[in-house]
């Protein structure tokens, strides 16, 4: 892929709302049957401009996702923290910094409805990335400016409900619900300064020693470095 590509995605990577890893490309995965074989370096580099991506994946499961450009080798994107294989798709993660939902006092009964859940970020914007459940919903869903709501037939019996980060699953509050009691129900949201984010990532030969990683939309196929 050309170095204006990977720019462009990098940048909208950047700026996009997280969501389920997936790699946009059309190549077939190598089942890797044993994962040590996954440990090392790997790179993928843009001689016209000097761009590089490195990816590191230790045997404690640490991991290092590095994008650097220029011939002085400036910071882009660093990314450190750890890796995990899920069949045959290895996932890079970052770790995030604290994240915090505050319910806001007194929630209220409305009869016309099952649940409401609305999530406001302390500016009162709408916060972004997040999700409802609850026991028997057969589902996550994901809230449109921050809000969410079910009907009474849809919420069925639960005694329950959770409010989810979507990009890593993080359950960030559980609520109880009681018969006849309080259904709508108000968050602020405090979110990480640094959001999780799932990198995905396959081996395209079974000794691993090419690595296609997912950039932003798009997705460069890495080498591994020999030392």
């Amino acid at each position: 892929m050309t170095i204006s590509r990977v720019w462009a995605c990098c940048l909208a990577m950047m700026a996009a709302a997280p969501v389920d890893a997936q790699l946009p490309s059309n190549s077939v995965p190598v089942l890797i049957q044993d994962e040590r074989v996954l440990v090392g370096t790997y790179r993928y580099v843009e001689r016209a401009d000097g761009m590089k991506v490195t990816v590191r994946l230790n045997a404690d499961h640490s991991a290092l996702y590095h994008i650097t450009s220029g011939e002085t080798d400036a910071d882009f994107m660093k990314a450190e923290g750890f890796w995990t294989l899920a069949g045959d798709v290895i996932h890079i993660h970052n770790r995030p910094s604290p994240v915090r939902l505050e319910q806001v006092p007194n929630p209220v009964r409305d009869p016309a409805i099952g649940l409401s859940v609305t999530v406001a970020n302390a500016d009162g914007t709408p916060a972004e990335g997040l999700g409802a459940t609850w026991p028997e919903s057969n589902g996550l869903f994901a809230m449109s400016d921050g809000r969410h709501s079910a009907s009474v037939e849809e919420l069925g019996d639960a005694a329950r409900f959770s409010v989810v980060r979507l990009s890593d699953r993080k359950v960030l509050t559980v609520v109880p619900l009681g018969r006849g009691g309080p259904n709508s129900f108000r968050f602020t949201y405090h979110p990480s300064d640094v959001e999780p984010f799932d990198i995905p990532a396959i081996a395209l030969d079974p000794r691993a020693d090419r690595l296609e990683v997912e950039i932003g939309t798009a997705y460069a196929r890495l080498d591994r470095v020999r030392d």
